[in-house]
């Protein structure tokens, strides 16, 4: 298992279809969120935040494919809702989405792949990743001591049954069981989808 580290429009158009075809059974299909219409490719799923810009993590192996993700960005001037004040600057908080692992793969998946994020965001000079999360997720947190802290409602846009939480970069339980891991660009672990192409944003 390895950890892919890429920007959408650096993205070969394989991997594009393949992880579009994952967040689609894992999101729509598996949590029942609904797709815009003017998003909608059949078996896959987008939605506005898919920038050119924006960052993916993407857990690939070679025997199962995509096993999990996680998007992050920066935090936009008109993410909140009305009249929530922001409880940080805006410019020390990234906001990561779409995070998903497959449990039954790799039951320390997720750990990984947030520890791998928060050492992107940390690299950028960011203090702080904001992310929905559930209570099966807070449980998690909890349990391997992951620095947290629950933010108000209406700060970011949530599907159902999700809230907001706050994770400081620097966890130093995740860095003493995933220090020097690396996370690998497409063409490393994926040669022969090496050639990208161009994507315009959604």
């Amino acid at each position: 298992m390895k950890i892919i580290q890429t920007q959408l429009r650096d993205m070969p158009s394989s991997l594009l279809a393949e992880l579009g075809s994952y967040r689609y059974n894992v999101f729509a299909r598996g949590e029942g969120w609904s797709i815009p219409s003017r998003l909608t490719t059949p078996g896959q799923e987008y939605d506005r935040f898919d920038r050119s810009d924006v960052t993916w993590l993407i857990a690939w192996s070679a025997k199962h494919g995509i096993c999990g993700c996680a998007r992050l960005m920066k935090w936009p001037e008109t993410q909140h809702s009305p009249g929530v004040a922001m409880p940080v600057d805006r410019h020390t908080i990234w906001e990561m989405s779409r995070f998903s692992a497959r449990l039954d793969i790799d039951s320390e998946l997720p750990l990984k792949i947030l520890w791998h994020a928060l050492q992107i965001a940390a690299e950028a000079g960011i203090q702080y990743v904001a992310s929905a999360a559930t209570p099966m997720m807070e449980k998690m947190f909890e349990h391997h001591q992951i620095v947290f802290e629950p933010l108000m409602p209406g700060l970011i846009h949530s599907e159902d049954n999700l809230f907001a939480v706050k994770l400081a970069v620097k966890q130093p339980v995740l860095a003493d069981k995933y220090q020097g891991s690396r996370h690998y660009s497409p063409e490393e672990v994926l040669p022969s989808l090496a050639i990208s192409v161009s994507w315009d944003g959604r």
